[in-house]
């Protein structure tokens, strides 16, 4: 005779398939979010560094990446500008985790006083 499995052990038999699920399914719509915000002009971007950087850490970065054009609406993302041809690369070398089309940042793309907004 087989004893019944406990509630406790139940739960667990469907909440990790159904964990599984729910990470792949966050993971898919990152992962096609990240594609469509990717800068449609290479002089142009929005750097994503990482949120534990101090702000001076986050600005000494940024500013070896190009030059900064605005900050955004959280600490760690800032809009830059460079040379088309190497702005990307020189983000990513100075610790950019993510780069993203300044005008699909939505809030994160506040303009520097000097730049006018559009």
């Amino acid at each position: 005779m087989t004893t019944p499995p406990s509630p406790t052990r139940r739960i667990a038999a469907v909440a990790g398939p159904v964990a599984l699920g729910a990470l792949g399914v966050f993971l898919s719509l990152f992962a096609a979010v990240a594609v469509d915000a990717q800068p449609r002009t290479p002089g142009r971007v929005a750097a994503v560094f990482p949120p534990w950087w101090s702000p001076a850490q986050i600005i000494g970065a940024a500013g070896s990446a190009g030059d900064i054009a605005g900050a955004g609406g959280a600490s760690f993302i800032v809009i830059l500008r460079g040379d088309p041809s190497d702005l990307s690369q020189r983000a990513r070398d100075a610790g950019a985790l993510m780069l993203l089309d300044p005008a699909l940042a939505g809030a994160c793309a506040k303009p520097a006083a000097s730049e006018p907004s559009s």
